[in-house]
Order: C-alpha cells, then structure tokens, then sequence
C-alpha cells in the first residue's frame, strides 16, 4: 500500500518525460517471460518428449538471453548507447543460446528456440534502424530455415521463411517506435529547458543593453568634462566651475535613467500578468478561472499583485499537476486580496525561495503572505493595503476570465 502511494505520488509529481520513460521501460519486463512461455507452449515440451533436465536448460538459456535483450533495451530507453561492450554482451549471449539450443535433444522444439533467441537478439538492434535489423533478421530466418526439417521442400520453407522474417522485422520495429518515443520526448524537454535559459538570458542581455546605452555615454561625458574641470583648474581660470556643475548635473541625469530602467525592469503590469497566466495554464492544460475586481493602485501595490499572481502560477505549473485553479483579485476595506487556489498538491508543504522572496517583497508595503496544502489542494494568499496615490495613467482591473 506505502509503495502504490509512492508510485502515485511521484506520478503527480514527474514530468511527461519521466512518466513516459516510466511506461516503456515497463513494457519491456514482458520480454523475461515470452521465452518460458514460448518454449512451455510446445508439444514436445508440454508432452514430456524432452526431459525435465534438459527442458530446464532450455528454459535457462532462453531466460537468460531474453534477460540480456531486456538489459540492453531499458539501457536505449533511458538514453543511454550501446557501445561496443555491450554488443559483444548481446553477441556472446546469443551464441551460448544457439550453441546450447543445438546441443541439446530437443528435437521439434528446436526451430521455435532459435527463433524466439533470434527475436531477443534483434529487438535491441531495432534502435539502430531498419539498415541493420532487416539484414540481420534474413540472415537469422535463412539459417534457421536450412537446418529445419522442410528445408527439402520449397513449397513449405518458402512460407515459413517469410512468416519468421515478418515476425522478427515486427519485434525490432516495436522496439525501434518505443526507443524513439522516449528520444522525442526527452529531446522536447531538452528544448523547453533551453527555449526558458535562452528567454533569461535574453532579458539579461537586453537590460545589460539598455544599462550600457544609459550609462556608457554619460560616463564617456563624465570622462570628457572631468579632464576639462582639471585642466581648467590647473591653470585657475573661473569657468572650472561650470564645467563642475555641468559634470555633476550629468551624473544626476544618468542616475534618474538607470533608475528609471530598473524600475521599468522590476514593474509588471496586473493586467497583463492576469491575461498571461490565464493563457499559461492553458497551455499547460489547466482549467482556470480569473476574476478581479480591483480600481486605481499604486504603482509598488499593483506590481507587488501582480507578483503574487505571477509567483503562484508559476509554482501551479512547475510543482504540482494541477486540472483547476481559481485566481482571484479583489479590493475591499481598503485592502488588496489576492487568492491562487489550484489542485494537484502533492508532497510535504516546503517554503521555496519564489516564495521567500514574494513576502519579503510585500514586507515594506504591510502585505502578509500566507500559504496551506490541505485533501490534495494548495492555497496561496496574499494581502496588501491599498494606500498612497491612485496611479492616473493606470486604470483599475476588473473582469473574468475562464480558460
């Protein structure tokens, strides 16, 4: 029961590369049976034609190589290549198998043997394309035609002949589809890791931009009328003086910009940060709905909203699997009410950094930030006074939006 309930939970909790590993690497145990059931399947088997000891040698062997195809398959699913090392371990099992298979007085049961033996070798080969699997699957059927007992009438091993191939060329390309899943998969994670570090990375080159484009010239100004202020003074003529005021009036502007930059870089808009999120857990298949109902704030009030708003959707996507979630802005007694409740909560409650750092930010204005995880469903709450001057230029936010 603890072990189904670890298994839930880290379903809720892995991503689709994960579980999608997870659900073909157990496709592949199926492969550690279908030989003892193959060869127990088998008149001579079943009947007792063949011996107990040697039946069990047979099974053995046959386990044996369906245990190394198993092996080196899980090894292509979770992306790891078979180097040359490991395909010597394929050959070298499949040469004990044949050898043994041969050996041993099975009579009849011999053909399905080798074919089943020939399925095991051909299935981890499937990943390296049809180019190698259909070559080898011919020469596999062709040599298990020739030793069987129709190999002196073409009208009979003709068939038989085409039906082995059909069958080994289906199980490497089974195992081919299922190595490429995996592959396209992980390769889209890897993308959408990269497409975020390429977006941060941007957001920081254009800011360093924008900051050398603000400073570099005033600096360059500050350079310039500075060694003109010394060279002034060394020779005590009165216009130092205004050169002076020039420079420090340079230094005051270039201040406001960069100041005027990292306020533009820290601030988001309520507005579009609820038209944003909306549309971000829809993409993430979330079912949401937004409601706020907020007039005139502050810039620091309505930047810190939107924060809150940005930092519980945000942790909605990337820490739990959520179906719902509900956001709601609302001002009331002359407090900002925000909400984030969403479903999918799993694991012990921890105490993030995103989160750290959003009651830090609500610190200075009187906000309080609360949170709790209760019967699966995570509630986020913030609130935060709505004092100060009505920001003109930005208009209060009302409406709703389900998604």
């Amino acid at each position: 029961m603890i072990g189904g309930m670890n298994l839930r939970r880290w379903w809720r909790g892995t991503d689709d590369l994960g579980r999608v590993t997870l659900y073909t690497r157990s496709s592949v145990l199926p492969l550690l049976f279908v030989g003892p059931f193959v060869l127990g399947s088998i008149p001579s088997v079943q009947n007792g034609d063949v011996s107990e000891p040697v039946a069990l040698t047979l099974v053995a062997t046959v386990f044996g190589m369906s245990l190394v195809a198993a092996y080196l398959l899980d090894r292509q699913v979770v992306g790891r290549v078979l180097t040359r090392p490991y395909l010597a371990l394929l050959v070298g099992a499949a040469l004990l198998t044949t050898v043994t298979v041969v050996a041993l007085p099975i009579g009849n049961a011999r053909g399905p043997a080798l074919l089943t033996a020939a399925a095991f070798l051909v299935a981890p080969i499937g990943a390296f394309g049809a180019r190698y699997y259909v070559p080898l699957s011919l020469a596999l059927v062709l040599a298990i035609g020739l030793q069987s007992n129709v190999r002196d009438q073409p009208q009979r091993l003709v068939p038989l002949v085409v039906q082995m191939l059909l069958l080994l060329i289906a199980v490497a390309c089974t195992a081919q589809v299922s190595v490429w899943l995996t592959t396209v998969v992980r390769r889209l994670a890897d993308a959408d890791r990269t497409r975020a570090e390429l977006a941060v990375a941007e957001e920081r080159l254009r800011f360093a931009r924008d900051l050398h484009d603000i400073v570099g010239r005033d600096l360059s100004a500050i350079a310039v009328t500075s060694d003109l202020v010394a060279e002034l003074a060394r020779r005590g003529r009165p216009e130092a003086a205004e050169r002076a005021e020039e420079v420090r009036t340079i230094a005051q502007e270039s201040l406001r910009q960069v100041r005027a930059a990292v306020r533009g870089y820290r601030t988001i808009d309520l507005r579009t940060e609820l038209e944003g999120s909306a549309a971000l857990l829809r993409s993430a298949g979330v079912t949401s709905r937004v409601s706020a109902d907020v007039g005139p704030l502050p810039d620091d009030v309505r930047t810190a909203t939107a924060w809150v708003v940005r930092e519980g959707v945000t942790n909605v996507v990337r820490h739990s699997t959520a179906t719902r979630c509900r956001i709601e802005v609302r001002e009331e007694g002359g407090t900002v009410h925000v909400r984030l409740e969403n479903d999918g909560a799993s694991g012990p409650l921890g105490h993030g950094s995103g989160l750290v750092g959003l009651a830090e930010r609500l610190r200075p204005l009187g906000g309080e930030l609360s949170f709790e995880q209760r019967n699966g469903s995570f509630v986020l709450r913030a609130e935060l006074p709505a004092d100060g001057a009505p920001a003109a230029a930005e208009p209060g936010v009302a409406g709703e939006v389900r998604a």
